[in-house]
């Protein structure tokens, strides 16, 4: 199957092509197909609306494609007012993967380090959501930015019973641990048991 995203952000796009490439599907930006476009501002409250939102706006562009979008946060135990569903306009001051990643180590520095990332990922076909799925990952803060594959939040994350950080694995290693693979597996399934 061939998806087509709605996103501008050049990491994300290949994250998720790794991703779905693994599932044996194909990922490509809606820049492929379109000109450059202004989504519509994000909400503060729903990782599912956002990505839903984005989804639609483009599948409405482009209604024979599935067309997916999708929403990531962080929520750190230490300060759970901040980050979240905001993380991506709460981090606009340090605009750097090492910047925002210092930032976060500085947020749990000599409190608890706990954390959870999660992702929604939408789908939609003929100006419609057909489903909407999420990832997400527990684990512990690093205390410096560790590892060499990958960057920003993959060099402090650690899963739950791990001793690595994200970037510290190989792709294969740290893929059943990303959220956006755990949501794409569960779109992929969803979309195979309901195929016509």
């Amino acid at each position: 199957m061939q998806f087509v995203v709605a996103s501008h952000n050049h990491d994300k796009i290949k994250e998720l092509q790794q991703i779905f490439r693994v599932c044996n599907n194909e990922v490509i930006p809606y820049t492929d197909l379109l000109s450059k476009i202004k989504f519509p501002p994000e909400g503060n409250y729903s990782y599912e609306e956002n990505a839903s939102d984005k989804a639609l706006f483009i599948s409405k562009l482009l209604p024979d494609k599935l067309v997916i979008a999708d929403d990531s946060g962080l929520l750190l135990t230490a300060r759970p007012k901040i980050l979240g569903v905001r993380t991506a306009r709460d981090l606009t001051n340090y605009p750097t993967p090492q910047q925002y990643a210092q930032h976060i180590i500085r947020l749990v520095q000599g409190r608890d380090r706990k954390f959870i990332m999660q992702t929604s990922i939408a789908c939609a076909h003929q100006g419609k959501i057909i489903k909407v799925v999420d990832g997400t990952l527990k684990g512990q803060i690093a205390s410096t930015e560790r590892g060499i594959n990958g960057e920003g939040f993959s060099r402090i994350l650690i899963p739950r019973g791990l001793t690595k950080t994200l970037a510290q694995m190989t792709f294969e290693e740290s893929y059943p641990y990303l959220t956006r693979a755990r949501a794409t597996e569960k779109l992929i399934r969803f979309l195979k048991e309901n195929h016509d």
